[in-house]
This record gives C-alpha cells, sequence and structure tokens, in this order.
C-alpha cells in the first residue's frame, strides 16, 4: 500500500521517481478507463423560460455585467420577482442569427452590447454604429440587417462602452505606460457620431495607489428625473475594477438626469423601434436603484415601442379587429390540428375569419405566418410539421378570399417556447400558431 502510494503521488508529479513499472501501468490503466457518468440533458430554452426561476433570470439581460454573479438576492421581495411577466426575447450582438433575423424581425426583441476592451474596440470611422459593428466581426450585410431590424421595432441596447484594465498599463519590461492607455482610450473614443447624433465621452480614471494597486472606480448619482415614469429611481452608482473606463451617450433624448441635469440614459428613435444607451450602473447593491432601472427601462421601451405585442386570441374573443389593429403579433396557440397532422380540425376554423374580415377591410396589410410545436419528435420532424401547419392556415385564409401574396409562411419547429416543454399545459401552448404584421 504504501509503494502503491508513492506511485500515485510521483506520478502526480509527472513520474519523477516511479515506484515499480509494474505499479506505474495498472495505475494508468486504472486513470485511462473511462468511468460511467450520469448526464442530465436539460435544454437551455427549457431553463431559460421558467418564469418564477430568479436567479437564472437574473443573469439574463438586461442584467448584464462583466464580473460572475455568485448569488443574487435583488432589491425586492421574491413576491416581486414570482410575478414578473418574462415575455421578451433577447440576445447579446454576438450570438444574433442575423440571417434568420432578416426573415423574421421578430425573433428577437433586445439585442444588447457589453463594455468592450479598449484592445477588441475596432474605431474605422467616426460612426460609432460602424465601430460596434467591426468590433463584433459584422459584416456590412450584417450591419445592414441590424439597422433595418431597429426600424423594423427592435430595441438595440447599449450598456457602457470601451474600458482598460490595470495590466494594459504595464508595458513587457515592467514599466507603467498609464500615460498611452489613456490617449488609446481617448483616440478611440472621441469625436464619434450614432445615427447623425453627437456622442458625448464619460471618462473615468481609478486612482492608483502603488506600484500595481489602485481604488477601484466608485461613483454614486443622485437623480431627479422629469419623467414620472422614472421618478422612482433615487441614486445610481457606477463601481468597476476596471483602470479607465469611457461611457457612450449619444446627445438625444435624454430619459434619467441627474440632480445637476447631467444625462444618464438617452434613447434614439429610429423607425418604430431605436437604441437605448445606458451607463454601466451597478445593480447587485440592494442600496441602489441599478436593478429598477433596468426594470423600468425595459418594460418603458417594450410599451413604447410594442404596445405588449404578445397577446393571445382566445376561442371566445370577439376583439381581434381591434387587436390587430393596436398590436404586431398575435398568439393562436389554441388552433387545433388532427393528430400528427397539418390538416386544421373543422371547429377550430372559425378562429380564423375575425382575421380573415381584418384583412378583407385593410388591403395593404401583409401578414407573416410562423408554426410552432413542441419539443417532442426530432428537429427534422418538427420542422417541416411546424412548417405544414403554417401552410395550412394560410391555405385556410385563401380560401376565406385573402390573397395568397399578402401571406408569408416560415416553420420554427420547437424554437422560441413561450412556456416550459417539461409539462403537458406548457407543451401545449408552445404548439401554436403567430400572425406577425410585417406591413401595415
Amino acid at each position: 500500500m504504501r509503494c502503491y502510494s508513492i506511485g500515485i503521488l510521483f506520478l502526480v508529479g509527472f513520474f519523477v521517481i516511479g515506484c515499480s513499472t509494474k505499479y506505474d501501468n495498472t495505475l494508468e490503466k486504472k486513470i485511462l478507463t473511462p468511468e460511467s457518468v450520469e448526464v442530465y440533458d436539460i435544454a437551455v430554452n427549457n431553463v431559460y423560460a421558467q418564469p418564477n426561476n430568479r436567479t437564472r433570470l437574473l443573469k439574463k439581460f438586461p442584467f448584464i455585467s462583466n464580473q460572475p454573479i455568485l448569488d443574487f438576492h435583488g432589491k425586492f421581495s421574491d413576491e416581486f420577482y414570482d410575478k414578473l411577466d418574462y415575455r421578451y426575447k433577447a440576445a447579446p450582438l454576438k450570438d444574433v442569427d442575423f440571417w434568420k433575423l432578416r426573415t423574421n424581425p421578430f425573433l428577437e426583441d433586445f439585442i444588447y452590447v457589453l463594455p468592450t476592451w479598449v484592445n477588441k474596440f475596432q474605431r474605422v470611422s467616426n460612426d460609432l454604429f460602424v465601430n460596434i459593428g467591426y468590433s463584433y466581426n459584422l459584416s456590412s450585410k450584417e450591419q445592414e440587417i441590424l439597422k433595418w431590424w431597429i426600424g423594423q421595432g427592435g430595441i438595440l441596447w447599449i450598456e457602457g462602452g470601451i474600458y482598460s484594465t490595470r495590466y494594459d498599463t504595464f508595458k513587457r519590461n515592467g514599466e507603467i505606460a498609464s500615460k498611452q492607455i489613456m490617449q488609446k482610450i481617448i483616440q478611440k473614443s472621441k469625436n464619434m457620431n450614432f445615427f447623425d447624433k453627437k456622442v458625448k465621452t464619460y471618462i473615468y480614471k481609478s486612482k492608483r495607489v502603488d506600484f500595481i494597486n489602485y481604488i477601484p472606480l466608485n461613483i454614486t448619482f443622485n437623480t431627479d428625473n422629469t419623467l414620472a415614469y422614472f421618478k422612482d429611481i433615487k441614486t445610481l452608482k457606477i463601481q468597476t475594477q476596471n483602470y479607465l473606463s469611457a461611457d457612450f451617450l449619444p446627445q438625444a433624448e435624454y430619459l434619467i438626469k441627474t440632480n445637476m441635469q447631467k444625462p444618464l440614459v438617452s434613447f434614439i428613435p429610429y423607425g418604430k423601434g431605436g437604441v437605448i444607451f445606458v451607463r454601466p450602473f451597478e445593480f447587485k447593491d440592494k442600496r441602489f436603484d441599478g436593478e429598477l432601472l433596468r426594470w423600468k427601462l425595459l418594460y418603458f421601451l417594450l410599451n413604447k415601442m410594442y404596445k405588449n405585442s404578445h397577446q393571445v386570441i382566445k376561442a371566445e374573443d370577439t376583439t381581434v379587429t381591434q387587436k390587430l389593429q393596436k398590436y404586431k403579433r398575435l398568439v393562436l396557440n389554441n388552433l387545433e390540428f388532427e393528430y400528427k397532422s397539418s390538416q386544421i380540425k373543422k371547429k377550430s376554423l372559425q378562429l380564423l375569419k375575425p382575421i380573415s374580415a381584418y384583412l378583407q377591410t385593410h388591403k395593404n396589410v401583409r401578414l407573416l405566418i410562423t408554426g410552432y410545436t413542441d419539443n417532442i419528435g426530432s428537429k427534422k420532424y418538427n420542422k417541416h410539421l411546424s412548417t405544414q401547419r403554417a401552410l395550412s392556415v394560410r391555405t385556410a385564409l385563401v380560401k376565406m378570399g385573402i390573397s395568397a401574396k399578402r401571406l408569408s409562411c416560415i416553420g420554427y419547429a420547437d424554437e422560441n417556447p413561450i412556456a416550459s416543454n417539461e409539462t403537458s399545459q406548457g407543451r401545449a401552448k408552445n404548439r401554436r400558431v403567430e400572425f406577425i404584421i410585417i406591413q401595415r
């Protein structure tokens, strides 16, 4: 046993000394033998869609940070988070599938940009939008799609700007080069525009203590908001471990200001959507309102742009025409099909009559019909089935007198679930058809 233990120790020490060839070989075989490990595969979308999973929800947009969130208790009581209507779709810019976005602009409600490390930020022009695109390796076509998507009603959420770390201040020979990194920050952030609005840059520098250490940036702001919606946001704080930070804020519509009337949050309308610029305010401290700010901005922008766009048509609903006039998207999850078929049940055809009536009186309206399934079955099967069901809905509307040229179709299989697929009730909600107005 003693000899065996020594063999283990020396094996870990890169085999400097071995106990014996026999024991080494035995131990090596044991290490290389694969173990039986239980793997539990949980679909990310299912976890993401859980409305009461507060910890996961608060790690998602809009509660973004460069620092890992190990334990988040939040500013409010558990009852507050349990009642949240978590129905928006958001993705970081680096993860967006622009080619899907081009065919369905309502695939995402928000696309967001995190603060960018100065060495990754590409300054190729005076247009901040173009610079962000190049920094995220977006092609010119992808930048065009992003801008078009905003015009269709999307919100681009830009938080912070560019930053440097203390390691950026050192040269290879150990010499401190803080002046050079300051010059780089200034050069990359000055004199820019965003959608023809001049960009104001706020630069903050941490105070150096000695050769290596410095005091983290910590700034508080007292607000005095003119918009009643944001009146309860009183105190905000910026706290960061970065050595230098440059925050971007275009001179546009200011939603929140300090009590000295200095802007903190600005919004640029563009088409049906817009771009929101937010300083990177702390949200993990209960004494400050960074978390409340993001909730308020989130719902303010959803109401401003989408007018509560996720509306469910019920079987007894007789106000479909009014809803189509007010909203951009309607969810029909009680439209029943024959089992494993794209054929619409006769009793469900009546649900399409109000939509047909609306289209007949609004000749310029064009609809995108999207079909969805639950996660039972293969991806290929569900993709085919969801597409065929969307086509069946179009066929039914055409029979009711609507031109097929006004109706586009696409199937998304089990993508974008609106409920958990872990229960039969949730799967029933996910088996749905959505109507998206793409032209009025």
